[in-house]
């Protein structure tokens, strides 16, 4: 199986479109854990 962010491949076939492919990603999810993680770094303790 070739996956391919194009609409062609040179010197290949597109045999089957499977359609258009998404994906989430959780930024920030300790956001306020890691903000007094640096705090603490800076002041100490």
């Amino acid at each position: 199986m070739i996956l391919s962010t194009t609409n062609n491949l040179e010197g290949k076939k597109t045999v089957k479109y499977l359609g258009l492919v998404s994906g989430d990603a959780i930024l920030g999810a300790n956001i306020f854990r890691d903000l007094f993680a640096s705090i603490r770094d800076i002041v100490g303790g």
